[in-house]
């Protein structure tokens, strides 16, 4: 007994005319990430390659931007310890003490429960952490467009992450320096 009810299921609009194929294929008719993006003209569908294309570049220019953010942050505490370490050496040096090297002196600077609570609540990591937030949800958004098996849907999640690895994949300087994932 059909009591008008669709429950969100219109079944004689969008599922008939684009259904959800789970093996790789072509075509321009799909429903994307959620049930009221449907992509039924080719027009729609090259404005949502489009669309992919640029989360994919955005994937990659926030990782490069995380990046910069965390060397920033890495030479300011290289230069506050370079400057403690001078102080260190010269009051040593001045009070005749002689034989304390840079490595004793750094021995002396440990990362305490303080430090580390302080170093949480910096700008750079409370920044950096909500980057990684948005980086990772758009990572697990490009994957389900991927996941829709369309040939032409996958070329633009790959040509957006490989543009934006173009433009900023020349910060990685070590080899080893690779989010796999996120």
């Amino acid at each position: 007994m059909d009591m008008g009810h669709t429950h969100g299921n219109d079944s004689t609009t969008t599922t008939a005319s684009c259904p959800m194929i789970m093996v790789f294929h072509g075509g321009h008719c799909e429903r994307i990430l959620w049930s009221s993006w449907v992509a039924s003209t080719y027009v729609e569908f090259i404005f949502s390659c489009l669309a992919f294309v640029v989360m994919g570049f955005l994937y990659e220019a926030l990782k490069f931007l995380r990046q910069q953010l965390i060397q920033r942050a890495v030479r300011k505490e290289a230069e506050r310890i370079n400057l403690e370490l001078e102080s260190k050496q010269i009051t040593s040096s001045a009070s005749g003490s002689i034989g304390r090297n840079s490595r004793e002196a750094l021995a002396d600077i440990r990362v305490t429960k303080a430090n580390y609570i302080q170093y949480a609540m910096t700008s750079t990591h409370i920044i950096t952490s909500l980057l990684f937030f948005v980086q990772v949800a758009l990572s697990y958004l490009l994957m389900l467009v991927f996941m829709n098996y369309n040939y032409w849907l996958c070329l633009s999640v790959v040509a957006g992450l490989g543009f934006g690895y173009f433009i900023f994949g020349w910060s990685q300087h070590d080899a080893y320096d690779n989010e796999c994932c996120h």
